[in-house]
């Protein structure tokens, strides 16, 4: 649509504007506002409303109307500039640079419009549209510009340098540096110098740094830097003799440069020596500089004289950042006991700094000294609490390390405490029978931490997650966690504290640290088992076993840790459980071995021998099936009301034999056999078989001998008989033969 208005139009506008004039505003708006209504694409009706609404004092009117007659006016260079300067007033600057932008979409040569509009971005934040503008300018500055080139390229190496891209920022200034040689400046070489040193190109700053110099004398020609930058001039330069003026903080720069590039001798020869006749109180900054570049390459020697004058020095005696070098570096050559000195004032100066305390405590060890390896491990006495009892420690670093110390010189009493200060200080004063409870009726840590909420409340939820806190702020990590949790549980296991073993191990299954983990979530699950069993905790380990073969349904190790549990707590919760196990999974010769001996325990005979059959078909060359069978007849023959019982005798006799053919001679066959004949009363075999099993040793050789030896079993047995039959001779002859200690 035409923005021209039509002959009678333009007279209405032209009355409007003659009625503005004379003051008639309410009679010159409504002019304007019919003209809009006929040609809305007109901009003459709205920049007379804008001037209305501006004498009237409406700026946010005004604005609005002049807004919309610059659009429709098209490349009004004028009109945009106007609009832009009403949103700096009234302080819209993202408004004002969408102004200036469209100003000099009208005129891209106007170097000003584009220092405005950079100036806003800078104003609002917005740091890489300023950068892209800035460099937009560097473009368009003419030659004659050498110092306003530079004066932009520093604030965008500064603006390059504080976001972090070194660089971007140092190519801005090398491109300064070649096109206007006669306009850099020291500070502009120092600069330089530095963003080479932040991205370790150090011979790019030497030769930066020789380039310079090289052309002080010819300033107005353009030369190349890229061009000085090759091996071919960096030699020659260095044999140079460096100028007595040379600029200290170059000269620094420089020294740096060459320690990273091994390039020693000319380092010390022509730089160092002139440093070092420097009062260190004016550049100590410098000196520090110099020193850590030294030990970054490995020259500790070299460093230890720099940091030995600044240590003595007034301004830097007492800061400890330099004496904590200082003490690296005489570690380094093996002065420990200087290192020891300076790690201590270390420590004086600053009581919370940890690694100067771990580093302490280090070289103490190291110089066989473990009293003051620990002392140097506590806190400041300002930064505990009233109630910390002494030497307790509150810094998680500082504790695991301590830890460690107690553990190599085996101070056991106070290395689980410190331990336990470590994995369970957050939680210790919420520890309770019924928290241990609530844990282990749960299996996943989701579902204990869901249930501790509901039972014991948030607070104590809130504790236990805030021992997740140590990896949060990275001062533990998860693997030197778990470390130490394993090192408490063979110390606890070593002092036999087996109480405090299975409450540790229990309080780990809702450690996030471990549970989140399924290699140590596992672990620490066999663990807490383990804990169990040692305490002779029956109905907590149960609910652990019940997991494990749940998860190792054909391991015949699960099923034996199984039956310990069960032997040991009384409940006969476990009979229920293998019943229901054994209708899933009927092929299962653990599950029928276990129902089989539940059933004979309960003395339901006949089902015991139901599932022993089943076991035997499936193992029918296992001496324990034809053992527990023969049992089982036995007992069935000894029952009172039981019909064929010579049957009975004549089978449970016919396993047995099977048995002893498939266990082979030796202690323990000759034992069971003559136990069954001493049931049944048939004296004369059992005394047969018992004085066959003496002739036999344990067959179990070492430190588990006592435990499988049955001589003192079967000694006593033959002793029973003898005395019943009224050979008290025989009787007492075998008393005093093997049962007399």
């Amino acid at each position: 649509m035409s923005t021209r208005l039509p002959r009678d139009m333009q007279g209405l506008m032209g009355e409007a504007n003659m009625r503005f004039a004379r003051g008639d505003h309410d009679e010159a708006m409504s002019m304007c506002m019919e003209v809009i209504r006929v040609v809305p694409n007109a901009w003459e009706p709205f920049q007379t409303m804008s001037m209305i609404y501006e004498e009237k004092g409406d700026h946010e009117k005004c604005l609005q109307y002049s807004l919309i007659g610059a659009h429709l006016n098209g490349r009004n260079l004028q009109e945009w500039i106007k609009v832009a300067e009403m949103c700096v007033d009234m302080d819209r600057l993202l408004q004002a640079s969408m102004c200036y932008t469209q100003a000099i979409r009208c005129d891209p040569k106007d170097i000003n419009l584009w220092f405005l509009r950079c100036d806003l971005y800078e104003k609002i934040g917005d740091k890489k549209r300023m950068i892209e503008g800035y460099q937009h300018i560097l473009d368009m500055l003419p030659e004659e510009k050498g110092e306003r080139f530079l004066q932009i390229t520093r604030d965008l190496a500064t603006n390059f340098h504080s976001s972090g891209d070194y660089a971007k920022a140092s190519a801005a200034m090398l491109r300064a540096f070649e096109q206007y040689p006669a306009a850099a400046s020291i500070e502009d070489l120092n600069l330089l110098m530095e963003l080479y040193l932040l991205q370790k190109e150090y011979s790019s700053g030497i030769m930066v740094d020789a380039s310079f110099r090289t052309r002080i004398s010819e300033r107005s020609r353009k030369v190349s830097l890229k061009s000085l930058i090759n091996t071919e001039f960096l030699i020659p330069y260095l044999r140079c003799k460096i100028p007595e003026n040379f600029h200290v903080d170059l000269r620094t720069k420089l020294i740096v440069c060459c320690v990273h590039l091994h390039l020693m001798l000319f380092c010390l020869q022509n730089l160092t020596v002139k440093i070092m006749t420097e009062n260190p109180e004016d550049i100590g900054d410098l000196y520090l500089d110099i020193a850590e570049a030294f030990m970054e390459a490995g020259s500790y020697k070299e460093a230890q004289p720099i940091l030995a004058k600044l240590v003595k020095s007034k301004n830097y005696c007492d800061l400890a950042a330099v004496w904590l070098r200082y003490g690296e570096c005489l570690n380094s050559i093996g002065d420990l006991n200087g290192a020891v000195h300076a790690y201590k004032r270390v420590v004086v100066l600053a009581p919370g700094h940890l690694s100067a305390r771990v580093s302490l405590s280090a070289l103490q060890q190291q110089l066989g000294r473990p009293e003051e390896a620990l002392a140097a491990l506590n806190q400041a006495p300002q930064s505990r609490s009233d109630d910390d009892t002494e030497g307790q420690l509150t810094e998680p670093r500082l504790l695991l390390h301590r830890c460690s110390l107690l553990y190599s010189q085996q101070h056991w009493e106070e290395f689980v405490e410190c331990a336990r200060n470590v994995l369970y200080s957050h939680i210790k004063s919420f520890m309770s029978k019924e928290l241990l409870k609530t844990i282990l009726s749960y299996k996943s840590l989701k579902h204990r931490m869901e249930a501790i909420r509901y039972i014991h409340g948030s607070e104590l939820e809130k504790h236990i997650n805030a021992g997740s806190l140590y990896l949060k702020a990275g001062s533990i990590d998860a693997d030197s966690l778990w470390d130490l949790y394993i090192r408490l549980a063979k110390v606890l296991v070593k002092t036999k504290q087996y109480e405090e073993f299975e409450n540790v191990a229990i309080t780990a299954l809702v450690c996030p640290q471990f549970m989140n983990d399924p290699e140590k979530s596992t672990e620490a699950d066999f663990l807490c088992l383990t804990a169990c069993l040692m305490n002779r905790n029956g109905n907590y380990a149960y609910a652990l076993i019940r997991d494990v073969c749940l998860k190792n349904i054909t391991s015949n190790r699960a099923w034996n840790l199984f039956g310990q549990v069960t032997n040991m707590s009384q409940d006969m919760r476990h009979n229920r459980f293998c019943l229901r196990l054994a209708f899933k999974h009927q092929d299962n010769q653990a599950l029928n071995l276990l129902n089989g001996h539940t059933a004979l325990v309960s003395g339901t005979y006949k089902h015991a021998l139901g599932e022993y059959v089943v076991a035997l078909k499936q193992s029918p060359r296992s001496p324990l099936i034809h053992l527990c069978l023969g049992l089982t007849f036995f007992l069935m023959a000894c029952q009172k009301f039981s019909a064929k019982r010579h049957t009975m005798v004549n089978q449970g006799c016919a396993f047995l034999n099977q048995y002893m053919e498939l266990r082979g001679e030796c202690q323990e066959s000759y034992y069971n056999l003559g136990r069954a004949m001493h049931q049944l009363s048939l004296l004369h075999a059992a005394t047969y078989y018992y004085n066959k099993a003496l002739e036999f040793p344990c067959p179990v050789q070492g430190k588990s001998c006592e435990l499988f030896d049955l001589t003192k079993e079967i000694a006593y047995n033959l002793t029973l008989i003898y005395r019943l039959s009224g050979s008290h001779d025989l009787a007492a002859y075998i008393m005093q033969k093997y049962l007399v200690i």
